[in-house]
């Protein structure tokens, strides 16, 4: 009767071992299935960052160019003023070319917010309406 004891506890540890070694296959191909899908999410999300890098240098770009312009030409204006060489007709059209200058600014900044609504998760009509003005 203790052989017999002794077999079936032997029978139970190979079927328990053979239970196990399937489990661990089954954990390793789960296993290798979420590190294939974590890679794809890696690659995608430097992809994503890639692109909303290049949109942010266009972005600085857009706003660079035309508010160096708006400094110099204001520079001058006053320049002009201080030395008593002010000319209302040049002094309005460069003004009058700040304001177009400022306009183009806003419009790229509301690019830019438009890009960020359309990027981001959960924001609220009011937060929208505010970007987009």
């Amino acid at each position: 009767m203790n052989t017999d004891a002794t077999v079936k506890k032997i029978q139970n540890l190979e079927i328990m071992i053979a239970s196990l070694t399937e489990l661990l296959d089954v954990q390793e191909i789960v296993v290798g299935e979420q590190s294939e899908l974590i890679e794809q999410d890696k690659a995608s999300l430097k992809e994503s960052n890639d692109r909303f890098l290049s949109f942010i240098k266009e972005a600085t770009m857009r706003f660079k160019n035309p508010l160096v312009v708006i400094e110099e030409n204001l520079a001058s204006v006053v320049n002009d003023i201080e030395r008593d060489e002010f000319e209302s007709r040049n002094a309005a059209l460069l003004l009058k070319v700040q304001i177009k200058n400022l306009e183009q600014i806003r419009l790229n900044i509301i690019e830019l917010n438009k890009a960020i609504i359309e990027h981001s998760g959960e924001m609220s009509e009011v937060s929208k309406k505010f970007l987009m003005e």
